[in-house]
Order: structure tokens, then C-alpha cells, then sequence
């Protein structure tokens, strides 16, 4: 016999939607268990054997389904949700029906689900004595597989703009970097000019220093040069040719020095040496 409560809930329910009420007085409580989820509670498991239909009385579900991971880095599988069902709809009549292993999980999704579970056995003695929920059972496979190919689609076409989007953003970072190398070089191009005027400058700066050493001191060597010439003319020997021997060496230590300053100009060019103490110096020499 039927109870009042349990006749409420199956006139309700899609899976008995359009069934006489007579008819389903010749179903017996005996039939259907009473079950309470609470929110995140597994209701159904992926791969498992099918075990009966879950007819939703009160609250939500949500059907997932288990992928693999996508990297051996992934701690975990992921799980992508596929549809939800809520207040007299029904679930797992899709493995009952082909004898297969589960094919998503099922989940609890509201703050509490009541079910009136029908186990396989019991829903083949309901199909015996009410026939007429082929019609519905039928129906409800054939939305939920066209939804599940639109929902399909939809995935793929996003997936699909998402891979456009990532191979558009790849050649941008490409574009990127090959801007960036071109930037680098062009730097690097930079800094060696400075570096060339940098030290051209500094070059300049030495140049214009040892002009002006030479315009400081240049009459003045000639002076001293000319004065030496008037003096060797007007001296005489004193008859031991000492005097004669020292006007010589001054002289020559003059004609070094006219030399020397002949190379402070920028008719010359200079590189860094060494004194004979080791300290570093600039060198001039003619150019050639």
C-alpha cells in the first residue's frame, strides 16, 4: 500500500509525470528509502556500479564529471560540472538502464537533499507494474543527452577561442622579445658611442692642454735658444776647453728640449707607457 506522503512526492516527480493515481496506488512504500545529504556530500561515485534511480525530493545536485590530470605535476584530478537537478527531477537512471559503470559524480548541492532512493531490483518491479514511465524515462535520457552534446559544443568552442587566444598572446610575447633583443642591441650600440665620446673628449681635453703648454713655453725655449747661440759666439775658450764642453751640453739639453715641446701640439699623437719608474704616463709622438 501507498502512503498519502510518499503518493505526493511520486505525482510530483518527472519520473512518474502524467502516471494515474490509481496506478500508483498498486506501488508499496517497501518500494522507496528515505535518504538526507547535507551540502558537498557524494550521492553517486564515478565508475561505480549502478545500484538504483534518485528521485529528488527537496534541495539541489550537482553532476560532475573526473578528468585526468593534465600534468604529471597536478596533485590531483580535476572535475568539470556538467548540469545540475534540483526539487522532482531524478538522477542515475542512465547507468541503471545500460547496465554500465557510472558515468559522473553527484554531489549534494544545496545546504540539505532529501531522496527517495529506488534500488535497481525494486524500480524493475515498478517498471513491471507501471509501464507508462518508459515514456518518461525516455524522454528525460533523450534532453539530457542533447543537452550534454550542446554543453559539449560550447566547451569545445571555448577551448577552441582559448587556444586562439594563447597562440595570439604567444606571438605577441614573441614580437615582444624580438623587440626587446633589437632594444638591447641598439643599447648596447649606445652605450659604446658614449664610450667613443667619452673618450674623444677626453683626448680633446689633452690636446688642448699640451697646446697650451706649448704656446706657455714656446718663445720662451727660442729666447733661451738664441741667447745660447750669442753666448757660444761671444765666449772664448779658457785653454783647457772646460768652459767650451759645458756650453755644449747646454746646448744639446736645449735642442732636447725645443724637440720635446715640438711634440706638444696637435700635430701629434699620444698613447699611455710608462716612466722608468713605473708610473704611467702619456707619450706623444710625430705623426707619420
Amino acid at each position: 500500500m501507498l502512503s498519502d506522503k510518499i503518493m505526493e512526492y511520486l505525482s510530483k516527480n518527472l519520473l512518474f509525470e502524467n502516471i494515474p493515481a490509481e496506478e500508483l496506488q498498486k506501488l508499496n512504500d517497501s518500494l522507496f528509502q528515505m535518504r538526507e545529504y547535507k551540502k558537498g556530500d557524494l550521492i553517486i561515485a564515478q565508475n561505480a556500479d549502478p545500484d538504483g534511480i534518485y528521485l529528488i525530493l527537496k534541495g539541489s545536485v550537482s553532476i560532475t564529471k573526473s578528468t585526468m590530470k593534465d600534468t604529471a605535476s597536478d596533485e590531483e584530478n580535476k572535475e568539470v560540472i556538467l548540469n545540475y537537478c534540483s526539487k522532482n527531477e531524478f538522477v542515475g537512471e542512465l547507468a541503471l538502464v545500460s547496465n554500465k559503470k557510472r558515468a559522473a559524480n553527484v554531489y549534494c548541492f544545496s545546504e540539505i537533499c532529501k531522496i527517495i532512493f529506488v534500488n535497481t531490483d525494486d524500480f524493475y518491479k515498478i517498471y513491471e507494474i507501471i509501464p507508462g514511465i518508459q515514456k518518461n524515462l525516455g524522454k528525460t535520457i533523450a534532453e539530457r543527452l542533447g543537452e550534454t552534446s550542446i554543453r559539449a559544443a560550447n566547451e569545445s568552442s571555448k577551448y577552441k577561442k582559448l587556444y586562439e587566444l594563447q597562440l595570439e598572446n604567444s606571438m605577441r610575447t614573441t614580437e615582444l622579445l624580438k623587440s626587446q633583443k633589437e632594444f638591447e642591441k641598439k643599447n648596447q650600440e649606445l652605450v659604446q658611442n658614449q664610450k667613443e665620446i667619452k673618450r674623444a673628449a677626453i683626448v680633446e681635453t689633452i690636446l688642448t692642454m699640451v697646446n697650451s703648454v706649448n704656446y706657455d713655453f714656446a718663445e720662451t725655449i727660442k729666447n733661451a735658444v738664441d741667447a745660447f747661440g750669442n753666448l757660444k759666439d761671444m765666449i772664448h775658450d779658457d785653454g783647457n776647453g772646460k768652459v767650451s764642453a759645458e756650453i755644449e751640453k747646454l746646448g744639446t739639453a736645449l735642442e732636447e728640449i725645443n724637440h720635446k715641446l715640438s711634440l706638444y701640439s696637435d700635430n701629434s699623437t699620444l698613447e699611455f707607457g710608462f716612466d722608468d719608474n713605473g708610473k704611467k704616463i702619456i707619450v706623444f709622438k710625430k705623426q707619420e
